[in-house]
């Protein structure tokens, strides 16, 4: 057993009560004593962090022209589309305030669709998602005496998501054409996330750190396509909505 599909349960329930929890966050942040903020040594630093997406899913609805309709016998995906876990990752530069920290970073996700969950008994089900995101987050340090730091805080920005998801009909006939219903295509949405975690000062210019994100991405549009079982095609649009849970650990090197 993977320590993904280990922790992967409890962090579906951590992504259902990840508004109350950050809200406890951010009540904390608003605690914090503004004088303890001069305490922290100032200045510009780079930040590389990597890790796992715990869970990961797309939610697309399907948005049908005025006058068009879907015959019965056309296959359908799911309301959400459940992903394995995948990969993280993000660099970038930031500057520390003094217990404030501000950072800029272009990074990069990618899982592969739970197959399993997304395949029927007439259906095969397959795909991967990938996006490459850019944005600007701000972090709060709830702690700035001593070497370990507990942190909150969150960003926003683009992403460039990148569908190739599927649903085959199941046939041993191989070669022929089969009802299908399919989304592949590349779309900007805007991302918002947020995090909470703790670094430890190796050095006055080193941090090592691990944090957990909750991240949302909205406002995809796509074209998918489906073959009914009589074998006629057909063009629809897709909304769709990103959202993970990612585990990651960090470094960042103050100059």
């Amino acid at each position: 057993m993977t320590l993904v599909s280990t922790l992967a349960p409890a962090y579906r329930g951590a992504r259902r009560n990840s508004a109350a929890l950050f809200a406890g966050f951010a009540a904390a942040i608003v605690a914090v004593s503004p004088a303890a903020a001069q305490k922290a040594e100032p200045g510009a630093y780079a930040v590389a962090r990597t890790g796992v997406q715990i869970d990961s899913d797309v939610k697309p609805t399907q948005v049908l022209a005025k006058g068009q309709t879907v015959a019965k016998t056309t296959p359908t995906l799911p309301k959400n589309i459940d992903h394995d876990g995948g990969f993280t990752g993000e660099l970038g530069m930031g500057y520390d305030f003094g217990g404030l920290r501000v950072e800029g970073t272009a990074g990069y996700d990618t899982a592969k669709v739970n197959a399993k969950a997304l395949s029927t008994k007439t259906y095969s089900g397959a795909g991967r998602t990938k996006s490459f995101d850019l944005g600007v987050a701000a972090y709060v340090d709830l702690v700035r005496e001593g070497p370990l730091k507990p942190f909150v805080g969150g960003g926003i920005g683009a992403s460039r998501v990148d569908y190739s998801i599927s649903r085959l009909m199941i046939d041993k006939t191989p070669g022929t054409r089969k009802p299908m219903v399919g989304i592949m295509g590349k779309d900007w949405g805007f991302r918002w996330h947020l995090d909470a975690g703790a670094s430890y000062d190796v050095t006055p210019q080193t941090a090592i750190e691990v944090l957990g994100r909750y991240s949302q991405t909205t406002g995809l549009r796509m074209k998918g396509t489906a073959i009914d079982e009589n074998l006629v095609p057909q063009t629809m649009d897709y909304k769709l909505k990103n959202t993970s849970v990612s585990i990651m650990a960090g470094i960042r090197q103050k100059f």
